[in-house]
């Protein structure tokens, strides 16, 4: 019976013992198989070789890709089927850089295993001050002196720059760099003309193009305009042209001037203000002959508006009747001539009836 109840409390009695070890291999084998097994369906999914290259790989997921994504609109397209080729390809890409990680991780590891672990000789003790020789107090000692004396050099050296450069800044220094360019100044120029004067003793200056000709000073470019524009530009100036409504500017201003003239003239025909009814039929004919040109100075300053590049440029349409007032509003300058010839014959007139009323009045007298 004891024996019986050994047997039923003790059942591992009857198998073999397996070590603790053991069973951690086994678990490892077991999951080695199983993870080969999956990475063989998840190749097999996508149809390539266990050992083909990424870009076979990634070249057969893109094709299966094409073939059943569900929005190509291909008649072999199903979402599941996509679904499972995405998830073999990033389980494959998963796999692959965890394999090459590991690879990475041995190279490292069997580099530091060859690699000798360096180890500082003993003497590296001894320079921990970098200076002088002797025992660690004594070192420290020099090594502090000798950064007290760096540190003073460090100031007088900066001291020494800002003294230069206050005294550039002052008079004297100001003076004595003046003096400095003046002569290289002067050099220079006495080299130049020295150069200048050799060269024209031996004629090289005869034949150049522009010799006797001013020199050209102006340089004014829009900075608007491009340099070739500009130059095209300077081109067509140089050859007498300019543009359209440069010479309907001149034009218009010409034709105005005239017009003008030509109301002052027919002002002359007339008499003061106000006209007498013959002066204004006189006048109104003469207006009606300059409507014509009137109206080709508007057309001239419509096409004007429209070429003229600036808005400011722009004129407005000239009026008759304005120019017309005008001309009136300024006294004839003949009639004046003829007005103060009458007046003169009058006041002549006037004179000699006077005297031959002076001379009646005395005959008169002596009579009676």
């Amino acid at each position: 019976m004891l024996s019986l109840n050994r047997l039923c409390i003790k059942p591992g009695a009857y198998f073999p013992h397996v070590s603790s070890a053991e069973l951690i291999l086994s678990k490892r084998f077991v999951h080695q198989f199983n993870a080969k097994q999956t990475a063989k369906k998840l190749y097999e999914t996508l149809g390539v070789a266990e050992n083909c290259e990424d870009e076979t790989l990634r070249l057969a997921f893109v094709h299966l890709a094409k073939r059943f994504h569900p929005d190509s609109g291909a008649p072999e397209a199903d979402a599941i089927r996509f679904s499972e080729i995405e998830s073999a390809y990033r389980e494959i890409r998963k796999i692959r850089n965890a394999q090459k990680d590991a690879e990475a991780s041995l190279e490292v590891e069997d580099f530091n295993y060859l690699d000798f672990q360096h180890t500082a000789p003993q003497h590296r003790h001894y320079l921990t001050f970098n200076v002088g020789i002797g025992t660690p107090s004594k070192r420290q000692r020099l090594h502090t002196i000798e950064r007290a004396q760096k540190a003073v050099d460090n100031v007088m050296e900066h001291r020494l720059k800002k003294l230069q450069a206050e005294e550039r800044n002052t008079l004297i220094g100001m003076d004595k760099q003046k003096a400095k360019d003046i002569k290289t100044r002067y050099g220079m120029d006495r080299l130049v003309e020295d150069l200048i004067q050799e060269a024209m003793n031996k004629g090289e200056f005869t034949d150049l193009p522009g010799m006797g000709k001013p020199l050209k000073t102006t340089n004014a470019t829009n900075p608007y305009v491009d340099f070739v524009t500009h130059k095209l530009n300077q081109i067509l100036i140089d050859n007498g042209f300019t543009p359209e409504w440069i010479q309907l500017s001149k034009e218009i201003r010409e034709e105005t001037e005239e017009l003008k003239k030509k109301l002052s003239e027919a002002r002359n025909d007339v008499s003061k203000l106000p006209l007498t009814p013959k002066d204004e039929l006189i006048w109104n004919d003469k207006l009606e002959k300059f409507k014509t040109t009137t109206r080709q100075i508007n057309n001239k300053i419509d096409k004007y508006n429209l070429l003229v590049p600036i808005l400011q440029k722009q004129m407005l349409h000239i009026r008759l009747d304005k120019l017309a007032e005008k001309a009136l509003s300024i006294p004839p300058s003949k009639n004046i001539k003829k007005y103060s010839d009458t007046s003169h014959e009058n006041s002549k007139v006037s004179m000699s009836q006077d005297l031959f009323n002076l001379i009646s009045d005395l005959f008169s007298k002596k009579i009676t």
